[in-house]
């Protein structure tokens, strides 16, 4: 059996109620033009434990130290903004 995949251009809203956490996976909707903003629409909801999100926060925080061990990404200095 195949398992389907989707391309996510980005994350929406991020919220846990209970115990129960709750992803939104967002699709551009309408490329836009040179100067406007991307239109984004919730493509995919993940919906699962606290427990599991928290495995999921670590296993990416596991793969990211590994992509800057090999010099794949570089890790952002903190900038402030001034007013």
């Amino acid at each position: 059996m195949s398992t389907p995949e989707r391309f996510i251009d980005g994350i929406g809203n991020l919220a846990v109620q209970g115990a129960v956490a709750r992803i939104e996976l967002t699709v551009i909707e309408k490329l836009p033009l040179q100067d406007e903003t991307p239109q984004l629409a919730v493509a995919e909801r993940l919906v699962m434990s606290v427990d599991t999100m928290l495995r999921l926060y670590q296993g990416l925080g596991e793969v990211v130290g590994q992509m800057e061990g090999k010099g794949l990404i570089k890790k952002r200095e903190d900038t402030v903004v001034k007013n």
